[in-house]
């Protein structure tokens, strides 16, 4: 992809041709100090924290602080920039080295098109000014913002929070397996909650089969409007 056709998939044309050069440069790509995107993300992380952080201000008026710091917190999300990253294929106009661009779809090198991404904000803002930068991410944050009836939070809270809505007891996480060696084992965890069908997960660690088990039943719980 060429950067004017890139340019028209984000819908911001730059003035500054660096400036988005350099928003898409890693470190790899480029011997010279400061010649990739790592300054402007450092940027944009903090514009796209302001420019959320106001609309949902805006947008959920009777929500208190804790709540609003929680959606917040989903919103500038590694994950969440990831999205944004290939929805515009970011990855496809990104500058780096060969060796680098294998391992991208390693996990622990998946952090650099949400650096990426938050670079590239930072590069709209000094290119233009808030406003532009605003319209680009309210376009690819729009649905998100609106996505969760609730604030995202720990999946065992959330649960325990609709069953007391329900005036239901709090969920049972019971121990249904332990298989593996000591120093490696796996636990099955089964979720109950009176009147909701049971569900079950396995993890290396108790408390992370618990959280994946409440998580299965809060989506089932979400999807078919049992709240």
């Amino acid at each position: 992809m060429k950067t004017d056709e890139f340019e028209k998939k984000i819908n911001y044309k730059f003035k500054n041709k660096e400036l988005i050069n350099l928003a898409l440069t890693h470190s790899s790509f480029s011997n010279k100090k400061n010649l990739n995107y790592e300054r402007l993300e450092f940027l944009g992380d903090r514009v796209l924290s302001l420019v959320i952080s106001e609309h949902l201000f805006i947008k959920y008026p009777n929500e208190n602080e804790g709540a609003l710091s929680k959606r917040l917190s989903n919103l500038v999300s590694k994950q969440t920039l990831l999205e944004v990253a290939n929805e515009i294929n970011i990855r496809e106009m990104l500058k780096i080295d060969n060796s680098e661009k294998k391992n991208l779809k390693l996990k622990k090198n998946i952090s650099i098109l949400s650096d990426v991404c938050e670079a590239l904000i930072g590069a709209i803002y000094l290119d233009s000014n808030l406003a532009s930068v605003k319209k680009f991410i309210y376009k690819h944050w729009k649905k998100k913002v609106s996505k969760n009836i609730l604030p995202p939070q720990d999946p065992k809270s959330l649960l325990q929070e609709v069953a007391q809505k329900k005036g239901l007891d709090l969920p049972k996480y019971i121990l249904k397996k332990k298989e593996g060696p000591a120093h490696s084992p796996r636990f099955e965890i089964e979720v109950y909650l009176k009147g909701i069908k049971k569900f079950s997960s396995v993890s290396k660690t108790i408390k992370d089969a618990e959280i994946a088990a409440a998580k299965k039943m809060v989506d089932f719980i979400f999807k078919n409007k049992l709240l």
